[in-house]
């Protein structure tokens, strides 16, 4: 592929100055959104354009740069997200060899931990599901001719805290595009991953409403699945009755505001 614009979309929160935040981060070419400011002012670095934002709210920050973007390849990330140096090419490599995608996912490494696939993939309904929002690139025109946004009721600082990936990549389905697996590792995070941490009451919840969103009745299926393979995460805390109860709570929680 040749001539393509690629660029990074982060999301911030609170960072006093953009030559702070890109600091060893690797990014050539981006936008940056920055919430929770009180001022509204716009601020450049070579190639990298930061907005301040008195909103809240990650899929917010995610729209926001969806409007913003002018490159042909996006690429969604966190501020703490380190891009490996030779990132550009691996995107345009892989765009040039799988033309037909819309979406492609990378690995993310975790410490000594890649999290990702280790082979070509297609997804799916449920294959989506794995996907973390920092493995996730797209072409721009796929997403704008497709009126596809994050979903501001999920998410970080949203009703629902997590799950705004998911259903990102599920409108991206329910409309025709396709979305594939590169096994290559895109960026690296600083920390271990947190799949280990403890479920509370709002992570429960959130299950229901993004299990419900994104599958329908095949929900019931998947909230069985959830309430053995999981029970480790809130056994501590709830027992299954008390899963269940609070699955079924966030999945009538949603329903109240979507459906």
């Amino acid at each position: 592929m040749i001539n393509i614009k690629i660029e990074v979309l982060m999301s911030a929160c609170k960072v006093n100055s953009i030559k702070d935040i890109i600091k060893f981060k690797n990014i050539n070419n981006g936008i940056i959104i920055n919430q929770l400011m009180d001022n509204e002012r716009e601020e450049k670095y070579k190639n990298i354009t930061m907005y301040n934002s008195k909103d809240k709210g990650l899929s917010k920050s995610r729209n926001m740069l969806l409007k913003k973007m002018n490159g042909d390849i996006g690429i969604i990330t966190d501020d703490d997200i380190t891009f490996v140096k030779n990132y550009e090419e691996i995107i345009s490599n892989a765009y040039t060899k799988h033309p037909d995608a819309d979406i492609i996912i990378f690995n993310v490494q975790f410490g000594s931990r890649v999290h990702g696939k280790s082979e070509y993939h297609k997804y799916g309904k449920i294959t989506i599901l794995g996907v973390m929002s920092v493995q996730i690139t797209f072409r721009q025109k796929s997403i704008k001719d497709n009126n596809i946004k994050f979903n501001e009721n999920f998410g970080l600082k949203a009703k629902f805290g997590s799950g705004e990936e998911n259903i990102f990549l599920s409108d991206a389905l329910n409309s025709g595009l396709k979305i594939v697996h590169e096994p290559v590792i895109l960026c690296n995070h600083p920390e271990i991953e947190t799949t280990g941490e403890k479920w509370n009451e709002d992570t429960i919840k959130t299950k229901g409403a993004v299990s419900y969103k994104l599958l329908g009745k095949m929900h019931n299926i998947f909230k069985y699945y959830l309430l053995f393979t999981k029970y480790n995460l809130y056994k501590e805390d709830f027992n299954m009755r008390e899963f269940l109860k609070l699955y079924n709570l966030g999945l009538k929680e949603y329903k109240k505001i979507e459906v």
